[in-house]
């Protein structure tokens, strides 16, 4: 092995923590406390201390990664399909943004053609009682007609 940090312990594989697992798990005769600890290593070498600590630290790791690299793998995947989610969001906004400015422009027009409409309609109601008075002025004069020809 002679690369370290993070390739090594991204390398570690299942054989190896099963060939590690019987030494860290090894307990004094009649005792709880176990053998492979770096503290009762220090006793013989102090670089012993660091490879006991280093291999259990190693061993924690592989265990911890088991559960935490899927969830990094999935929480991968959620962000990407965060991005492409948000994308179509900013994609949508814009168009809405674009269907409220033509709808702003459509009630404008609208507002004047209506305004349009209804000097119009004032003005037929205008002319049409115009026409109502001439009708019945007409009409009204219709009986002298007779006596004025």
């Amino acid at each position: 092995m002679t690369y370290f940090g993070n390739e090594l312990k991204n390398n570690i594989n299942e054989e190896t923590i099963e060939l590690l697992a019987p030494y860290l798990e090894l307990k004094f005769r009649g005792d709880d406390r176990e053998v492979f600890q770096g503290e009762i290593a220090k006793g013989s070498s102090a670089a012993l201390k660091g490879i006991c600590d280093w291999a259990r630290a190693m061993s924690d790791y592989h265990k911890a990664s088991k559960i935490v690299k899927p969830k990094l793998k999935l929480l991968n995947q959620k962000e990407s399909e965060l991005r492409v989610a948000e994308q179509s969001l900013e994609n949508a906004q814009l168009e809405l943004a674009a269907v409220i400015k033509k709808k702003a422009g459509l009630d404008a027009q609208y507002a004047e053609k209506q305004e349009v409409k209804e000097k119009m309609q004032a003005e037929a109601n205008k002319l049409k009682r115009k026409m109502d008075q001439a009708t019945k002025l007409i009409d009204s004069l219709a009986d002298n007609k007779v006596r004025w020809t």
